[in-house]
């Protein structure tokens, strides 16, 4: 996938607050973009699926090899979908602007509610 070296980051500001049970993402030290894949609600693919192949393409490994720790012992990724990407009703939209991050194997892993999920290395620098 196309990576973006203006997506670099020096820190975060958000740590697991879609509840996830993962440990927090560190705020002090910088990060370099990996890898980042889209998410498309249409592709009947879950979010899952697309967090599992980012972290896969990341490492340089087939996804069928990501089994530990499980994704779902780090953050409830049905939640993240239906919270980003779901139904609302009521007329209420998508905020566009809404990300939430965790670490997976080291990584520091972003969905945005544009449908993006990012995955980052920590910097060595």
């Amino acid at each position: 996938m196309a990576k973006d070296s203006a997506e670099e980051s020096t820190g975060v500001n958000a740590t697991n607050d879609d509840g996830a049970t993962g440990e927090s993402v560190p705020q002090d030290i910088g990060w370099n973009l990996l890898e980042q894949r889209a998410f498309d609600v249409e592709s009947g693919d879950g979010l899952t699926t697309t967090i599992v192949y980012a972290v896969a393409d990341a490492e340089g490994i087939e996804p069928k090899h990501l089994k530990h720790p499980p994704l779902f012992d780090v953050v409830d990724t049905a939640a993240l979908e239906a919270a980003f990407f779901g139904n609302h009703g009521n007329g209420r939209s998508h905020d566009p602007n809404s990300s939430t991050e965790f670490m997976y194997r080291d990584y520091r892993v972003v969905v945005r509610s544009d449908g993006w999920v990012q995955v980052y290395e920590r910097s060595t620098e």
